[in-house]
């Protein structure tokens, strides 16, 4: 074999490695194993960096006066920077398919008002545009962080931190608690103004 080999032109055998390398097994699964259920993505990775790109900008007002915290630093404009990376890259992980809600047995810490696991997986595979244009919603609102942590610009980064917390609740709102609705009490409203006697 090895000298009927050698008799054939060189790139006769180049074509033959490419037919028998075309013809070898392949798959269309990817090479990635999802290990972190959505749950675990929210409790390690976004929640942690939302709250950092959240409180790197913030006022807080007491009987001692207004504190307000601003990133100041280059140390501190890096941290507001990896956080938000983090919730753009997180985003591409919620969108992998495969990817469970929660662990088998995993319940509800509310039931009733939360969905079950596996009602939340049944509405994510039953429309999964939709579910990955709302885990874009996240990205975007993350690289509009990044744009203000370029400018180092407090006031965008505050901004855009409402965005990063309505494409969260938009998400929460359709498949974590769909049917819960708030309390009259907690929505603000302007208050009346008096009425004269």
């Amino acid at each position: 074999m090895r000298n009927a080999l050698r008799a054939l032109p060189l790139s006769l055998i180049g074509l033959i490695v490419l037919v028998i390398a075309a013809c070898g097994p392949s798959s269309s699964e990817p090479p990635y194993v999802t290990t972190a259920t959505i749950k675990d993505l929210m409790l390690s990775i976004i929640d942690p960096n939302a709250d950092v790109v959240w409180e790197s900008v913030s006022m807080v007002s007491n009987e001692q006066g207004v504190t307000e915290t601003v990133p100041k630093t280059d140390e501190d404009w890096a941290r507001v920077r990896h956080g938000a990376m983090t919730l753009a890259e997180a985003s591409n992980l919620l969108m992998m398919p495969g990817r469970r809600v929660a662990r088998p047995g995993e319940k509800s810490e509310t039931p009733g008002v939360e969905l079950e696991p596996e009602e939340m997986d049944v509405l994510i595979a039953k429309d999964r545009a939709s579910w990955n244009k709302r885990a874009g919603a996240l990205r975007m609102a993350a690289l509009d962080i990044l744009k203000a942590v370029d400018a180092k610009d407090p006031a965008k980064v505050f901004e855009v931190g409402e965005h990063i917390e309505l494409a969260c609740e938009g998400c929460h709102s359709e498949y974590w608690y769909p049917g819960e609705e708030i309390p009259q009490s907690v929505i603000f409203t302007e208050p009346e103004p008096a009425r004269k006697p």
